[in-house]
């Protein structure tokens, strides 16, 4: 089995409302499809989440008004993971939508949903989304942190994120032309954050790659603009990163 993460800076323009990149997207399915395994995938929310989460403070306090921004957030969300779905059918990957309201609820998970469409070989499709914490607060449960949940339950043979970089770098990319690929990463580093992101940026996916790979199972970064390195992995001339 194969848990893979569809980055929302991938598959969406982050900083344009609601902008889906289906080039960028069908270009991955396309690859991934050629793979004869089980998959579950998440994909994060870039634009149709992390835009109007920040502008509205989520996650924070549930009153009336917030009440209001969870739920335009969560059918921006449902939005895009309908998107996702549909190029994954085209592409021959059934599929089934699971929205996070279905297995997590204020301190409780459950992934009986997840153990049932898996053990019936149906590909889970699930997303970052907002959920009410408990009575006074709205939270945001994130696409990393949904892919460590399944791994410690799937322990899948590997874990890959498809970005919009190539890997981790011990510098962010983005600003110095420096920047070096870590091609193998077992240690701390310091890394700008993407003050847009609201679950983390690549901080967070980060310790949730180090968290993954600490249950044994090996985690690949991969620029989601190249998703043929896909095909690499294992090999020498694998270019991202494993954690």
């Amino acid at each position: 089995m194969i848990i893979l993460k569809l980055g929302g800076s991938i598959i969406t323009d982050k900083k344009t409302y609601r902008k889906f990149e289906e080039d960028r997207t069908r270009k991955i399915i396309a690859e991934i499809s050629k793979i004869k395994d089980k998959f579950i995938i998440i994909h994060g929310g870039g634009s149709f989440g992390h835009i109007m989460a920040k502008e509205y403070n989520i996650p924070g306090r549930l009153n009336k008004r917030s009440l209001y921004y969870m739920s335009l957030i969560h059918y921006d969300m449902s939005d895009l993971n309908m998107r996702v779905s549909k190029i994954l059918s085209e592409y021959g990957m059934g599929n089934i939508p699971v929205p996070p309201s279905t297995y997590i609820y204020g301190k409780k998970k459950n992934y009986d949903i997840f153990r049932y469409y898996v053990k019936n070989n149906i590909m889970p499709v699930s997303y970052g989304d907002v959920y009410i914490k408990n009575r006074n607060y709205i939270g945001i449960y994130s696409g990393d942190d949904i892919i460590y949940d399944l791994s410690r339950i799937f322990m899948p043979e590997k874990v890959i994120f498809f970005s919009d970089v190539d890997g981790i770098f011990d510098k962010n990319p983005k600003i110095h032309r420096d920047a070096k690929l870590l091609k193998t990463v077992n240690k701390d580093f310091n890394f700008e954050n993407d003050s847009i992101d609201v679950t983390g940026g690549i901080i967070n996916k980060y310790n949730s790659m180090v968290k993954i790979s600490k249950l044994g199972i090996k985690v690949y970064l991969i620029n989601g603009l190249y998703p043929e390195r896909i095909k690499d992995i294992g090999k020498d001339n694998f270019y991202g990163t494993v954690v």
